[in-house]
């Protein structure tokens, strides 16, 4: 298994060497999940060029290292959806263009059906699903959101489902997907894309056998959002834009 996960980093690599890489620039964007993974990521490419709101859990302490006018970075504990007015207030006068959903949760590393707890799914479903959604609620009232991106999995997928198991993290990633859909329909005559995007198979803290770096992972998804091709609001789609089965 590692000489093929090998061949296939090599792979990816030398196909992202002839991929054209896209920028964004001068946007107000707020970031979930901002201390590590995909959501590290896209601050420090973003940030020199944009305004960031970076959210995060507790810890911050991989996020101290940039030094810029451009970031302001809240904690919030997303596992308690009781956004308190000054926060709604914080993010509202923020003004976004775009929210990126990055943060979640893989839960406890036994999920399968007889070690599920429901207090435990409760509070992985809100990190997953249910913050996302209400950060959206927020957020519609704001007069110049145009962008979302929910970061998904490919956990979540029901058509890829062969081994079952990991019960809180697929089904609240599945949950985020069915929301996200159902947004689309809301949010199109406001002129608000929303994206569903399954960011491959990334090696992060969450998923150690991944393939690609959150370095890679987080510029596919950049120049997803810089094209931001109507025709892909609504629907599931991979890093590279390739609609996928839900």
């Amino acid at each position: 298994m590692g000489i093929i996960k090998t061949i296939k980093r090599r792979f990816i690599s030398m196909n992202n060497l002839f991929s054209k890489n896209h920028l964004l620039k001068d946007k107000r964007i707020i970031i979930t999940g901002s201390n590590t993974g995909i959501g590290l990521e896209l601050v420090k490419k973003l940030v020199n060029d944009n305004n960031i709101f970076a959210l995060v859990n507790h810890k911050k302490n991989n996020l101290d290292e940039i030094r810029s006018k451009n970031i302001r970075i809240i904690q919030k504990d997303f596992s308690d959806l009781d956004f308190n007015p000054s926060f709604k207030k914080e993010i509202i006068e923020f003004n976004p263009n775009i929210l990126i959903n990055c943060a979640a949760n893989f839960g406890p590393t036994n999920q399968n059906l007889e070690q599920v707890e429901i207090d435990e799914f409760k509070k992985i479903i809100n990190i997953n699903a249910f913050a996302p959604l209400r950060l959206i609620q927020i957020l519609e009232q704001s007069k110049n959101l145009n962008i979302i991106a929910n970061i998904t999995s490919g956990m979540a997928s029901l058509k890829n489902n062969k081994s079952g198991g990991y019960y809180y993290y697929r089904a609240s990633k599945t949950l985020l997907n069915s929301i996200s859909r159902n947004l689309f329909f809301d949010l199109d005559k406001k002129n608000i894309n929303i994206f569903t995007i399954q960011p491959g198979n990334v090696k992060t803290k969450m998923n150690s056998s991944g393939i690609i770096t959150p370095d890679m992972s987080s510029q596919k998804i950049i120049n997803i959002l810089s094209v931001n091709d109507v025709n892909l609001s609504g629907k599931l789609i991979d890093n590279n834009s390739k609609i996928l089965a839900w």
